[in-house]
């Protein structure tokens, strides 16, 4: 009831002002807006994120890594039959690539972009004649692209080589999906979702970000989250449901100095 107050309240006050636009008052949250409009229903808007389960981790180092190796990317190779498979590994690559450097991942990160798509052995050999410790590449298994309005999905499997052994020390797994947009429609008010304008992009985001939580373990050991940091969690968490942030850079990384990109 103190929700119809509140709306028929504004609602009112919306109208004694005058107001003729749609979207005559908008009240923007985390990742929703409130669209009010004294001639019609409250739509409330709500942006869809990432579905997805954790990294499926099939190989994993049995000892902590060094904290400061140099670190090549390679354009991923696609197995599914699509166009232009090239564009779509070397856009899933970067991504990776670009979300690791946002979490200072690891000290200095390469992406080599005129690389032919992933292949292991020469992965490793390209990685040895760059002077790097680790080679991380992989491949793109699932893609499902519905643009804007549509359902799309991906899968990718992450592998990382040690270059001085050519062994592979991490290979991991994972899909995501973002839903359809959809209307609901309610006595008083209408809620829509909204899928962002390149799905794609956010899944393979989302992804890397979890992925990149299991290298931080492995370089640095779990990071503490301060008082802060564990409130606004919580209360996000509350409020929203889980979403898909770029975690924090790794404990310690403003010691050593921003990541870098050599070349």
């Amino acid at each position: 009831m103190r929700y119809f107050l509140f709306a028929f309240t504004l609602l009112l006050g919306c109208a004694q002002a005058g107001e003729s636009q749609a979207a005559s008052a908008t009240a923007r949250g985390f990742d929703e807006q409130w669209h009010f409009n004294p001639s019609s229903k409250i739509t409330v808007y709500r942006d869809q994120w990432v579905q997805r389960n954790p990294p499926e981790v099939h190989v994993r180092p049995a000892e902590n890594g060094s904290a400061a190796p140099k670190v090549l990317f390679v354009p991923f190779r696609v197995t599914q039959p699509i166009e232009n498979p090239g564009i779509i590994g070397y856009s899933t690559a970067r991504t990776l690539w670009q979300t690791w450097l946002t979490m200072q991942l690891f000290p200095a990160m390469e992406f080599s972009g005129d690389d032919t798509p992933y292949r292991r052995d020469r992965a490793v050999a390209l990685g040895r004649a760059r002077g790097v410790d680790m080679v991380v590449g992989g491949f793109v298994t699932y893609i499902l692209a519905g643009g804007s309005v549509g359902t799309s999905q991906m899968a990718i499997q992450v592998e990382a080589h040690d270059t001085h052994s050519g062994q592979l020390i991490w290979s991991m797994a994972q899909a995501g999906m973002i839903p359809a947009e959809r209307t609901t429609d309610y006595f008083l008010f209408t809620t829509k979702t909204r899928t962002p304008s390149d799905p794609l992009h956010a899944i393979v985001q989302a992804m890397a970000a979890d992925m990149g939580l299991e290298m931080q373990t492995w370089t640095s050991g779990p990071r503490e989250l301060d008082e802060d940091e564990k409130k606004d969690r919580e209360r996000h968490q509350y409020l929203f449901g889980p979403r898909d942030p770029v975690p924090a850079p790794r404990h310690g990384a403003s010691e050593q100095g921003e990541p870098r990109a050599f070349r």
